[in-house]
């Protein structure tokens, strides 16, 4: 796509802003869903809880090079541990989601395998309950708000970028390199590995963009729709790996694990032959848009 040269860049201290804007807005919004996991448990609450601190560890990312060593590692370790905490209550949840939706009624919902995963669920979410209550809010909060009073002019200039703008494209650049490496071989039935170190590398770009959406003030709505659809369907490929490292966790009849891992078979087929025909009919090739926001 040509850059569209009629739309003239803020200076630097608008992006800077701009960006000091936006991570702490990631910040803030974590923090206030990490409270609402601990007032309701709510799937939703739990799912947006997750999604939220992997944004905010993307936009962390983006900017690491701009904050101290010690700053930045204490917050990357602490928010890490958080969306790691909440990464099994999520895929119990789905697997309850799953399965009450794909199992025949000689599998009912009162049966082994969903009282398994009900209990699994209620110890589970003990433990994270738990951890978030002695998550160490206000010191994190004090290291998130110096590593924002970093990203300044003289952060920039240190780090000798020539402009945020040109360093974003450095950063797109990279990020879209193990997406070519791994999309030829993603598509073949033995490739569980490739495709989930694929669905990790399109995840982190669609996030990147999302953020330098907000900062550059562009619009890249329909290359986020793209990067979604596949990042959506990896998921669900995903997921089918997690639900079968949580039946093989269960103690059930031979004839409900058997139906049970019949189904995710199915499911993990018709799954890559979506997929497939998605790489088919929308490459996903690198792009740096330059436009006009709308």
């Amino acid at each position: 796509m040509t850059p569209d040269t009629t739309r003239i860049w803020p200076d630097s201290t608008a992006l800077l802003e701009r960006s000091r804007g936006v991570f702490f807005a990631h910040w803030e919004e974590m923090l206030r869903l990490k409270q609402r996991v601990i007032e309701t448990s709510d799937i939703d609450d739990i799912h947006d809880l997750r999604v939220a601190s992997r944004r905010f560890r993307a936009v962390l990312e983006l900017f690491y090079p701009f904050a101290p060593k010690k700053l930045r590692t204490e917050l990357k370790k602490n928010v890490r541990s958080l969306t790691r905490l909440l990464g099994g209550l999520r895929n119990i949840d789905e697997a309850q989601l799953f399965f009450s939706s794909h199992l025949q009624t000689n599998n009912p919902p009162d049966g082994k395998l969903f009282r398994s995963l009900a209990a699994l669920r209620v110890r589970e979410m003990k433990r994270i309950r738990k951890a978030l209550n002695s998550f160490d809010q206000r010191a994190l909060d004090r290291i998130a708000r110096k590593v924002i009073r970093q990203l300044n002019s003289d952060a920039i200039k240190g780090r000798k970028s020539a402009s945020l703008p040109a360093y974003f494209s450095e950063v797109s650049i990279r990020q879209y390199k193990p997406i070519r490496r791994l999309l030829a071989a993603s598509t073949a039935p033995g490739q569980r590995l490739s495709r989930h170190a694929l669905r990790i590398a399109i995840k982190k770009w669609r996030y990147f963009f999302e953020i330098i959406a907000q900062i550059l003030d562009r619009d890249y709505t329909p290359f986020l729709e793209k990067l979604k659809e596949y990042q959506s369907i990896l998921g669900r490929m995903n997921d089918i790996v997690e639900f079968e490292v949580l039946l093989d966790q269960l103690k059930l009849p031979a004839d409900q694990r058997e139906q049970a891992k019949a189904a995710l078979l199915t499911e993990d087929a018709l799954l890559l032959k979506n997929f497939t025909a998605l790489v088919e009919r929308k490459p996903l090739t690198y792009t740096f848009l330059i436009q006009e926001a709308t």
